[in-house]
């Protein structure tokens, strides 16, 4: 018997469309610098990309004191290492809750993220472009709930339709 169902693909596994969609991370060259996996209609991103960026500065606290080298590593001793490391993994968890688990790598996985750039950390642009990617996705996804709902509702709200029959 179990070799009968290890035959038969699919056998042990439940598959839903969860609305799941892969996206490429680029920079301004085209180049991809990784891929993450996002669900636009998640009820709950914009509440943890709000919880993510209001702990911003809790998570980049352990930094405060430290000087930056330009490739983003602390200079210093060993002790600005171990404040950098720990700033780093408040940061990758904080991204990782943000997606489910694939963020960090995806963003951060050739380029470290305090790495200095245009003034700000790396992971500041990053977070940035999330933020504004997020809210476009959104957007776009409730206003496909909006269409399709009107479509049903169109008739009660102009009257063609009376206690749900077709007059």
């Amino acid at each position: 018997m179990a070799e009968n169902i290890k035959n038969f693909p699919g056998a042990m596994e439940i598959v839903v469309d969860d609305g799941s969609v892969e996206v490429p991370i680029k920079n301004r060259q085209g180049d991809t610098l990784g891929v993450f996996y996002f669900r636009p209609t998640d009820m709950g991103i914009i509440d943890r990309y709000n919880q993510l960026a209001g702990d911003f500065e809790n998570i980049t606290a352990p930094l405060e004191n430290l000087d930056i080298n330009p490739d983003g590593t602390p200079g210093g001793d060993e002790a600005a290492a171990a404040a950098m490391k720990e700033a780093e993994g408040r940061l990758y968890e904080a991204c990782n809750k943000l997606f489910g688990g694939n963020m960090a790598e995806a963003f951060f996985g050739k380029m470290h993220p305090f790495s200095p750039v245009g003034g700000k950390f790396y992971c500041e642009n990053a977070l940035e472009a999330v933020g504004s990617y997020i809210s476009k996705q959104f957007a776009r996804e409730v206003k496909k709930v909006n269409s399709r709902m009107d479509k049903y509702t169109h008739g009660y709200k102009t009257g063609k339709h009376k206690y749900g029959k077709r007059h």
